[in-house]
């Protein structure tokens, strides 16, 4: 009885210590290792597709490392320059016609209110100037608290936007470095206690909760180009902006598409656009759909853990790490479980 709770003790203490390291790790430093991560990532990504070069052609795993790394640079480069193109030139567009946006909305709202009152026969009365009303604080808010809020911090913005620049190249040049070592690091890593820890954790990472994050990008990537061709076809001329926003609320927990469609679908149908509503209602079940025939093909049984762990983990990491907690949350939780399981197998070993 005394060894048992001895041993119990033990894995407390294991347990309390493993989720301490995680969270500082989490927190103070995986900013500063975050581009190495990237770069170390990319470069197991890409090591397949270099040995196959260097075996075919003969060249130097550097040569072959640095060209392949600056064309997939190259094509995600173009590609993410063209998709924010489009969203910056609608964006900007959505600001220029801000005027005729709130009348387009002012007039949906009062035909709403006068078809409510001649459906249920009551008097709504004054709609015109509650809409007014709402419209006059809506603008205030964003010229007295948002504008000066946006204009204060855009030093800010534009000092991420450099340390994203800069993280994205140290992620590039790393990817280059250790593609060009990568048989003998995998081979020095191989040799150590920390390396083989790292081989566990990655080949279970890859297992479950790599499984479930490339399913959850996958997923995010087809609903938003369903929504994005949906709204598209209806002649939206903010379909890139309002498609990729969809997406990413389908992404997120306890959002989902409907949040936006079905507001949409009610909207249209109190003001008699039947078929606009019928599209929306198309859209939305198209997409939930999608979700619910994907999600268990591309995660399936392979992810190893209950989906209650996974939205505690995202709940729980939203309230620890803010809105990034919405990756980190699960990633947290699956290296406390990878190390306190290693952790006990070590124990065990030593009883």
């Amino acid at each position: 009885m005394r060894c048992y709770e001895k041993d119990k003790g033990k894995k407390i203490i294991l347990f309390a210590g493993v989720t301490t390291a995680v969270y500082f790790a989490m927190k103070y430093v995986l900013p500063v290792v975050v581009p190495f991560l990237f770069g170390a990532l990319l470069a197991v990504m890409l090591n397949p597709t270099v040995e196959k070069i260097v075996r075919k052609t003969g060249k130097g795993r550097s040569l072959v490392s640095m060209l392949l790394v600056s064309v997939v640079l190259a094509a995600v480069g173009t590609f993410c320059f063209l998709i924010g193109r489009a969203a910056c030139m609608q964006l900007a567009a959505l600001f220029q016609n801000a005027d005729v946006i709130e009348s387009g909305i002012r007039e949906i709202w009062c035909d709403g209110c006068s078809r409510v009152e001649s459906i249920l026969g009551v008097q709504i009365g004054e709609a015109e100037e509650l809409f007014v009303n709402l419209q006059s604080r809506v603008r205030g808010g964003f010229q007295n608290s948002t504008l000066p809020y946006l204009l204060k911090n855009s030093v800010s913005y534009a000092r991420a936007a450099f340390s994203f620049m800069g993280i994205a190249l140290v992620s590039v040049i790393s990817a280059m470095l250790i593609l060009t070592d990568y048989p003998q690091i995998v081979k020095a890593l191989g040799r150590s206690e920390i390396g083989r820890l790292a081989s566990r954790v990655k080949r279970h990472a890859q297992e479950a909760g790599g499984t479930y994050l490339k399913a959850q990008v996958m997923i995010l990537a087809v609903i938003s180009v369903i929504c994005v061709i949906g709204l598209f076809l209806t002649g939206n001329p903010y379909a890139l902006l309002a498609g990729m926003g969809i997406g990413l609320c389908d992404a997120l927990p306890f959002v989902g598409t409907g949040t936006i469609f079905v507001p949409w679908m009610i909207i249209d149908l109190v003001n008699g656009k039947y078929v606009m509503a019928a599209v929306y209602a198309v859209l939305y079940v198209v997409c939930s759909f999608v979700r619910q025939i994907l999600e268990p093909r591309l995660i399936g049984g392979r992810l190893g853990y209950p989906p209650i762990v996974v939205l505690m983990s995202i709940y729980i990491g939203v309230h620890v790490y803010g809105v990034s907690g919405v990756f980190l949350g699960p990633v947290s939780a699956f290296l406390i479980w990878e190390l306190y399981a290693a952790g006990v197998s070590v124990l065990s070993c030593n009883a």
